[in-house]
């Protein structure tokens, strides 16, 4: 039940993440805003951090450098995601945003790449993806 709140709250969040960087972005441009963003939340991570401590910073020794690539990856979901909702609107980017992110954590699944464990799909699962696929194509027609 928990897994499911923060998820739900992680949809929500965002959502406010995107209008809001679309908003800076009309401002300041996006990449001035990306740096913007990031530097506010590097701030509130660390004081987090200062109050949390929840892992040794030793850690991050035992892994591969590439999953230090987060922040970079980070970046350019805010600078994809800010012009997607310049160009399209709200609603239609986040359609599109969310049904990329759904096919690649299934493609991500499917072949367990990155660590994860592989599983294997059912009909029940393709007929889903068909379905989302199919409702965003009647959205943008609408």
């Amino acid at each position: 039940m928990q897994g499911i709140v923060f998820a739900l709250f992680s949809g929500l969040f965002i959502a406010l993440q995107g209008i809001f960087n679309a908003r800076l972005g009309d401002a300041v441009g996006p990449w001035l805003s990306v740096t913007i963003v990031h530097f506010v939340g590097l701030m509130g991570c660390l004081l987090i951090y200062g109050f949390v401590r929840d892992r040794k910073i030793g850690g991050f020794r035992k892994l591969p450098l590439i999953y230090a690539s987060g922040g970079l990856l980070g970046v350019l979901v805010v600078v994809t995601e800010l012009t997607s909702i310049q160009l399209l609107g709200m609603t239609w980017a986040m359609s599109l945003l969310l049904v990329a992110q759904i096919l690649c954590a299934f493609v991500i699944d499917l072949n367990g790449w990155f660590g994860v464990i592989k599983k294997s799909s059912n009909r029940g699962q393709w007929v889903g993806v068909g379905l989302m696929l199919t409702g965003v194509l009647i959205f943008s027609l609408a």
